[in-house]
Parts: structure tokens; sequence; C-alpha cells
């Protein structure tokens, strides 16, 4: 999502329109540019929440960043396994300390307890579906691993890679708990 001009909410419309038009379930993450617009992350969040079709969700309290949630994608045949999770985390704008990391802001320490905590709690029953279950996430800034070159990567870099300076260990996370892939950025 991007506060364009407009302002938030008509940004947040102007997207979800064609989604709610053709029946298409969405999510949300949040991007640096959206508290630049009128509207904070958690007023943003509220209104996508309450718009058809929107599987969005702020996340739990206390946990820094609007919008740390995950999704079940469910086995096809009207199954109740999940074959898929989808983690989606915030990975806030700035860096909060100018000075001594420049440029964006990172996954904070508590971002990355709840997700251990919400993969383990998970594991149990995707153990009890009988095919490949996948583990991916979603992000908008990418990790620093991305711009060091320390991760394989399928398609085409159209501009440089803007990552946070300090790296707080969410790759790691990633992997010890099977998360195929992440995609990153717009």
């Amino acid at each position: 999502m991007y506060a364009d001009s407009f302002g938030n909410h008509q940004a947040i419309f102007k997207y979800a329109q064609l989604l709610i038009k053709h029946k298409i379930p969405y999510v949300s993450i949040f991007g640096n540019h959206d508290d630049e617009g009128s509207l904070s992350r958690a007023a943003q969040m509220e209104l996508i929440e309450t718009l058809p079709y929107s599987l969005s969700k702020a996340g739990p309290p206390g946990i820094d960043g609007v919008g740390n949630y995950h999704l079940e994608i469910l086995a096809r045949g009207g199954s109740d396994h999940s074959a898929i999770t989808l983690y989606l985390l915030d990975t806030h704008a700035y860096s909060p300390n100018e000075n001594k990391f420049k440029g964006y802001d990172w996954i904070k320490k508590n971002q990355i307890d709840w997700f251990h905590d919400t993969a383990q709690s998970l594991k149990k029953n995707h153990k009890q579906y009988t095919h490949v279950h996948l583990n991916v996430a979603f992000i908008h800034i990418p990790l620093p691993e991305y711009r060091d070159g320390n991760l394989a990567f399928v398609g085409e870099w159209k501009e440089a890679v803007t990552a946070p300076v300090y790296n707080s260990g969410f790759r790691d996370a990633l992997v010890e708990e099977g998360v195929v892939m992440v995609s990153c950025g717009q």
C-alpha cells in the first residue's frame, strides 16, 4: 500500500475497489511511505479490516508495528488442514536512530519472538497435513541479507536493495521455522 497525494484512506479505497469488484480476498502490509499520509497505521488497518474481502489484521497488541499476523490457507476440497501459512510483518519505516543506523527500520525482537511463538504453536497441526505444508512470509522493507547477497534470488533486480543497516536476525528466525519464501518490496 502506498500513501499517495490523495491521502491514506483514498489510496486504500483505490486498490481495494478493484479487489472487491472481482471478489478477491486480499491482505495488506505496510511500507515505509504509509506513515506519510493523514491516517496512522492503526487507523489505516482499522479501515482495511472493515472492507469486503480483506483478510488483514492489526495483529496482537504489545508487538511493535501494525499488521503482524498470520493466515492459514486451507487445502483444497473442503479440507480443514492448512496447506500454506502466510506470515505478514510490519517492517516499519525509517530508522529510529539515524545517528547510529541510517536508512530504514527493522523487524523488532518482540516481532521475532511473536513469529517464533506463532510458528511453534502451529507445527502440530501442520504435521497432520498429508502433503507438504508451506510457510511463506511477506514484508515490505527487505532484510539486510538481500543487500548483502546472502539469499537465493529469483527474479530481476530493477533497482538497488534498500535494506536496514541494523540486522535484527529475522532471516535466522525464518530459517529456523521453515519459511521457504520471503516476498518483500512493493
